[in-house]
């Protein structure tokens, strides 16, 4: 455990990616929410998880590193496509998961009114 500790002391005090500031804090919350879920084990897969992404997957280009025209339509697309998807899961999360929650719930609140009437 002790060797683990040093490991990370280790990494954290490199320059790496994860240790801005964006990147830092959505480690935290992850890692706080998992490891009050789910608990040590759950928190420091969650956190060597969201360090090495940080670590290996590049940030989304700004829009000031645009030089050429190739460069802007590649960026409008790729905005385009993300939106979309993200458009997508919130479609699919409202029609799975929450309108057959709340018609469940009605459905039930309807037959406990009827049965409690008779």
């Amino acid at each position: 455990m002790k060797r683990l500790a040093v490991l990370f002391i280790t990494l954290t005090l490199t320059s790496c990616a994860s240790l801005d500031l964006r990147n830092a804090g959505k480690s935290v919350a992850s890692t706080g929410v998992a490891y009050v879920i789910g608990g040590p084990i759950a928190g420091i897969g969650v956190l060597a998880t969201a360090m090495a992404y940080d670590e290996l997957v590049p940030d989304s280009p700004k829009v000031a590193d645009i030089e050429t025209k190739e460069q802007a339509v590649a960026y409008v697309a790729d905005s385009l496509i993300i939106n979309s998807l993200y458009g997508f899961i919130a479609f699919l999360l409202i029609t799975n998961i929450a309108v057959p929650w709340m018609t469940r719930r009605q459905g039930y609140a309807k037959a406990k009114n009827k049965y409690k009437n008779t």
